[in-house]
């Protein structure tokens, strides 16, 4: 999980400790379309996974994030 808030952090350009587990597109001003596609990159990269259309869509906030890798079973459910 920590490594998943490295990647939020970075493709945001911000500091770890500003991730917030309610964060948001829409309530998260440097979530913009660029830093969105620099997420899904990461994560894809970090994860060795490829994420289709809809996965990324559905890719609005940290929660549904979680809730992706979680259910391709690569973050435990703590």
């Amino acid at each position: 999980m920590n490594e998943l808030l490295r990647l939020v952090a970075s493709a945001l350009k911000l500091s770890v400790g500003d991730i917030d587990p309610g964060m948001t597109m829409k309530t998260t001003a440097a979530w913009d379309s660029l830093a969105h596609m620099e997420l899904v990159i990461s994560i894809e990269e970090h994860y060795q996974i490829v994420l289709d259309g809809d996965q990324i869509a559905d890719m609005t906030s940290l929660a549904a994030i979680i809730g992706l890798l979680r259910q391709k079973g690569l973050l435990d459910g703590a």
